[in-house]
This record gives structure tokens, sequence and C-alpha cells, in this order.
């Protein structure tokens, strides 16, 4: 299965190209699995089949690892071809190896293009395969503002070469030994080096991809209410909005400037999908017409936050959500209190508990820095009535 239409790559094309696609990771760092991150109205691996679509490259191979039962529907639908690395644990130099074993000799070349980098335009790939040579000097690295990214393209003829590589650093180090055989192409795509290791990075992405506004207070409604989402649950995302908004606004006059409407749309809408199984990734989806809205829901139950990162507005709606309990403000050390004896004998429910709660904490403690107040006694002086604990 080489995709959709009755040749493998582009008519108009000399060369037989194949596209691989690696998304076998374990996405540690951005803690959310990568290539199922919403983009627009298309998840972050459907977005880069098509970037290759778009070229006109219909050879596409995805590497799958680490949640293959997940990608593969996606692959079938889209028509590409799976390729399964049972080795995936060892690093991404494995799932090289695994799409590179797959081209047969009718391949002249490949793209290799991690899953998480997968803003590519149509004329950068046109590019970069108007610069390719089939033999020996065939790797063409796109260069924007001095810097290699990626997809570089690679002609067959190194595939014994990667192969049998048994060196460290992977496939960066086994190239260096071909400098001589490099061609860059410039280009002014920055999508060529926005990949996605961090949150951070996530939030670029979908800055660079151009998010749609966030939905209305009335759209809000109308997607809470066209999802069935209960009404005891609809008045605990009200409290957890307001209560977000407070708490950027705050911040916003102590220096950290955030967007006011995103996190009042996000919170307004973090439980859309409460009632089903993992939810914070379901509600994602239904929010997927709103990348920045669809990101913060998805973390809105384990948010990947680290200390040296700045504050955004995840991080806030993360944060109320844990000082919410229903429709009710509370202290964070209540409302951990009440999960802990819920679950006191489920010791695996537990282990998440106190972990999500050690994050709020520590996102906790940093508001506290920033408005030099105590978060508690500024929420119950401004918002005295609705604070309980």
């Amino acid at each position: 299965m080489n995709g959709i239409g009755a040749t493998p790559y582009s008519e108009s094309q000399k060369f037989h190209i194949a596209a691989i696609i690696l998304a076998a990771g374990f996405s540690l760092r951005m803690k959310s699995f990568k290539p199922l991150l919403p983009l627009g109205s298309a998840s972050v691996i459907e977005t880069a089949i098509q970037s290759f679509r778009k070229a006109g490259f219909m050879d596409i191979r995805v590497v799958l690892g680490h949640k293959a039962g997940e990608l593969l529907p996606i692959c079938d639908a889209l028509g590409v071809q799976p390729i399964l690395n049972e080795d995936y644990a060892e690093g991404m130099f494995s799932s090289v190896k695994a799409g590179v074993k797959s081209l047969g000799r009718e391949v002249d070349g490949f793209f290799l293009l991690p899953a998480d980098n997968p803003l590519i335009q149509a004329d950068t790939l046109q590019r970069l395969y108007e610069g390719f040579n089939p033999g020996p000097g065939g790797i063409v690295y796109p260069v924007c503002q001095g810097k290699r990214g990626h997809p570089p393209l690679i002609s067959r003829s190194y595939r014994d070469s990667i192969l049998s590589w048994r060196g460290e650093g992977g496939l960066r180090a086994l190239l260096e030994h071909y400098q001589a055989d490099a061609l860059e192409v410039g280009t002014e795509d920055q999508g060529v080096l926005l990949d996605m290791d961090t949150p951070e990075d996530y939030r670029t992405l979908l800055k660079h991809y151009g998010c749609a506004p966030t939905p209305t207070e009335f759209e809000c409604y109308e997607l809470l209410k066209g999802n069935n989402t209960p009404d005891q649950v609809i008045k605990h995302c009200e409290t957890v909005a307001r209560l977000s908004v407070f708490l950027g606004e705050q911040l916003s006059e102590a220096g950290l400037h955030l967007n006011r409407e995103l996190l009042r749309t996000s919170a307004l809408l973090h439980d859309i999908a409460r009632l089903k199984p993992n939810h914070p990734q379901e509600g994602a989806k239904l929010t997927a017409a709103y990348p920045e809205v669809s990101a913060i829901i998805a973390a809105h139950m384990d948010c990947p936050w680290e200390p040296s990162q700045p504050l955004t507005e995840q991080e806030i709606v993360y944060l109320a959500d844990k000082l919410v309990a229903k429709e009710r403000i509370v202290s964070l050390q209540e409302r951990f209190k009440g999960s802990v004896e819920r679950h006191q004998n489920e010791p695996e429910v537990l282990e998440h508990v106190y972990r999500r709660f050690g994050q709020a904490y520590r996102i906790h403690d940093r508001v506290e820095e920033i408005l030099g107040k105590s978060v508690q006694t500024l929420i119950k002086s401004n918002l005295g009535s609705d604070v309980h604990g």
C-alpha cells in the first residue's frame, strides 16, 4: 500500500521519492502523545501526511511503535503504509532504520520527517526534490535562517550505510561523514525548524499554524449543550472560568500578560466531555477547531509544565480547576484531602491524585511568587462569597 492514486508518486516526477514519517516515540517531554495532538481540524500526524500529499508525494510510510494501535486506523483511513518498529524503545534511530529497511529498489530517495515537525510547505518539498541526485552526493537539506531543518531528502544509495551504522549519535552522526555529499537549499519556510519537544514548542507551532479565534460565549454554551454536558458540570466549568480569569487578571497586572478570552473559553469548555473515558483528550477533539483552547483542554488533568518554563493560560486553567470542588472555590488542601479520602483504597488512582496535586502546588507557588501575595487571601478578599475552606 503506497498511498492514494494509481502511482506511488506524481507522474510529473522523474524519481520515485518515498516519505518516511517517524511516529514511534514516547513523547516523554511533551507528556501527551505528539502525533495525536490537535492542529487545526486535524491531528499532527494527519497534517504531516497531508504536507507530502499537497506536494505530490504519494508514497508515504509512517513508522509506528508507542501507541501503534491508535495510529493504525489513521494510516488505514489515509491510505499510507504503516511500518511497525518493535525496537522503538531503543530510540529514534531504530525507527529510522525500520523506515529505511522498507525501501525497495524502485525507490530512488526518501524524505525523513519526525512527526512532530509537520508544517512543511509544499513548495519547500518541491525545491528539495529539484536539487535531488539519486546517486552518491544525494543528501539535500532545507536551510532557514542559516540552520538546517527537516526533512532531509536522502538518496537510497545510503540505505546500506544507515542500516549497518553502529556508532553513537544516530543518523545525524552518520551523515556528518558525508558532509561533502550534502546540498543545502535555502527556504523562507520556518516550518522546517518548528519541531515540538515541549508544550511551549507546541504553543509556538499552533501560533505559526494560524490558530482559529477563540469561541464566543454563545458558541461555548452551544458546544456544551450540543455534547450533552450535564448542568452540574457546566456550573463547575463556570466557576473555573471565573477563577481562571481572575487569576489571569491579577497576573497580568503583575507583568505576566495572559489572554483573558483564552482563559475564559478554555476553562468554560474544559470538562465538555466529562462523562466520557479519557475526557481531556475527547474534549480536545470536540474543540479541535480552536487549537489553543483544545491544547489547554487536553492538558487540564495532566499538565506537563516544568518550573523552568513561564506560566501560560494552560497552567492557570489547570490550577483553577484544582481549586474548584463542584461549583465551590476551595483551598488546594481541602480539594486534595477530599480526593485522597475518596480514593484511599485505590492505590493506582491515588498515585495520579498525588502527581496532579503536586503539580498544582508547584504552579500555585509560582503564582504566589509572581504576585507577591497569598493566592488564597487574594481570592477570599475579591471572591469571598464564593470561597470555602
